[in-house]
């Protein structure tokens, strides 16, 4: 095996490769605030995961400087998923703010920017609607404005610049008041407006929307959205079009751009719209995909829907979101014939959503099979054995009650493998991974040295786990191919060192990012994850790539 890992890690000494991010629907969100005092936003968030201590234990400089190398809500955004869902798990979480930080509202405006270059519009929108004197700062009433405008909410992102103490008379606001005003019919203020904005800055995109609309013409052809305020006249434009934005422009807007469109209509029937369902493509097959799996009526139904869901999001890439997503509704799930033909995906998506009985249940299940259909009542009531077939009233022979012809073929468990890697999953799920038998689970995995697996292990390892020394004896004396950067672990270490928890997350998310299958990226992140208290922040990111892998 040795021989096997070191193959793949010199053949793999600086690898970070990604799939486009996005992020698939999320569940509602607790939003939690702090109430006594004056609030800072940095004790804002949603549905936080991280301790209370997650910003007071850096320095708002340190915070900075890890902000900086996040991507910018501007941005393509992240190439790897799971790195975006680690970094926003530090940033949606709330606490004290950091030593030197309270009321510090442009790191507390950066903070949000990340957190929308990392998610969807609505968990930002979420966060900032509920901040306080969100209207003191530009920085965040502008992205507060480009959320609500991305979600729709129009008539909030025109408050939000009505509000603003500071800055009102900046281009930007200029051209959103200017929409304001022109989507109410006020025409003339608007177009003076515009024009004051004009003066500033030429933006040529806002122009020739802006005009089509006082001038109630039709939206202009082909032209695609960069940002949520294009996004929000071209709807105006063309109510009820599907809009799809320029390939240039970020992921958040991408996604939400998935709710503009005509309404789907599926069958009242759950077979028939199921059948519709998977007739449609992109952002309405998920729709009307999602809907089926949360109705109550035929649950079977729902199996279905929800094994094509994951099998879409399994050859996007994006298997995570749909499990995180929809991984709760596996628990209702019946364990038939039929519903067991997707039982792995079923289990990976439970252990996504944390919900490890419903995992162990199906996991159980594709052992041993699906429970057995209750007996149906039969006339004769003593099987004949040796008397061959028995006549009938009608002089037919009847095959003896004990021979079933219907019979379902005996149940085949998945391949070794496949059983492998789910117990390899459930054991990083309950953090076993110190125990004995997850040697042999480590072992059976490494099999198949690739750098995505060797990455896994590296990470868990440092977290405890036992290789014999292997991974680290095949480490040992490799060097990087010349003109690649080497990954640099600096702020990430002095981040760990002082225990700030906040950094040190967001460090580690960067530079899994950019060095997604970096075995000695996964080594170093894992570690300083675990030393600065955040172990289960570490092992989810594992367990994430884990589930990838095996979807």
């Amino acid at each position: 095996m040795r021989c096997s890992i070191r193959a793949a890690l010199l053949a793999a000494s600086v690898l970070a490769t990604g799939t486009a991010f996005g992020q698939s629907q999320t569940a509602p969100r607790q939003i939690e605030v702090a109430e006594l005092g004056a609030v800072d936003p940095f004790e804002v968030g949603v549905s936080p995961v991280l301790p209370e201590t997650v910003w007071s234990t850096g320095h708002a400089g340190a915070l900075d400087g890890a902000l900086s190398v996040l991507p910018d809500r501007a941005s393509p955004g992240w190439t790897s998923p799971a790195a975006a869902r680690l970094a926003l798990n530090a940033l949606r979480s709330s606490g004290e703010p950091p030593q030197g930080g309270r009321d510090d509202f442009r790191l507390a405006a950066k903070r949000a920017d990340r957190a929308l270059a990392a998610s969807r519009a609505q968990l930002v929108y979420e966060l900032l609607s509920r901040t306080p004197r969100v209207n003191e700062s530009d920085a965040l009433s502008r992205v507060f404005a480009e959320t609500a405008l991305a979600m729709g909410r129009t008539q909030e992102a025109c408050r939000a610049a009505d509000a603003l103490l500071g800055g009102r008379d900046a281009a930007y606001w200029l051209r959103l008041r200017a929409s304001c005003l022109a989507l109410d019919g006020a025409i003339p203020a608007a177009e003076l407006t515009a024009e004051l904005a004009r003066a500033q800055a030429e933006s040529p995109n806002f122009d020739t929307q802006f005009d089509a609309l006082v001038l109630d013409r039709p939206a202009p052809e082909d032209f695609r959205p960069r940002t949520a305020l294009q996004l929000t006249l071209l709807e105006a434009l063309a109510p009820g079009v599907r809009l799809t934005p320029h390939e240039d422009a970020p992921g958040w807007l991408h996604l939400a751009a998935e709710r503009t469109g005509p309404a789907i209509a599926l069958p009242e029937t759950l077979p028939e719209a199921l059948e519709t369902a998977v007739t449609l493509e992109g952002a309405e097959r998920a729709t009307a995909l999602g809907a089926l799996i949360g109705q109550d009526l035929d649950r079977e139904i729902a199996a279905e829907a929800l094994a094509i869901r994951l099998s879409d999001a399994a050859q996007q890439g994006l298997f995570m979101e749909a499990a995180i997503t929809f991984g709760p509704e596996v628990a209702s799930l019946p364990i038939t014939v039929n519903t067991l033909a997707h039982g792995v995906h079923f289990v990976l998506a439970a252990l996504a959503a944390d919900d490890l009985n419903a995992a162990e249940r199906w996991r159980e299940a594709l052992m041993e099979g699906p429970p057995a259909p209750p007996p149906a009542e039969d006339l004769l009531t003593e099987p004949a054995t040796d008397l061959g077939s028995l006549p009938s009233l009608d002089g037919e022979a009847v095959k003896p009650a004990s021979v079933d012809e219907d019979a379902e073929p005996e149940w085949q468990p998945p391949a070794p493998g496949v059983l492998v890697a789910l117990d390899f999953a459930r054991a990083i799920a309950l953090d076993q991974v110190r125990d004995d038998a997850f040697m042999a689970l480590l072992a059976a995995r490494l099999e198949t040295a690739t750098p995505e697996r060797l990455c896994q292990a590296a990470g868990l390892v440092s977290l405890g786990a036992d290789d014999q020394g292997e991974l680290q004896q095949a480490l040992s004396g490799l060097t990087r191919q010349s003109g690649v950067t080497p990954p640099a672990f600096g702020p990430l270490i002095l981040a760990a060192g002082a225990g700030a928890q906040g950094e040190t997350q967001l460090h580690a998310a960067s530079l899994l990012d950019r060095h997604t299958d970096d075995a000695e990226t996964c080594a170093a992140t894992m570690l300083a994850l675990d030393h600065a208290g955040l172990r289960r922040q570490a092992l989810q990111y594992l367990l994430a790539r884990v589930i990838e892998d095996a979807a």
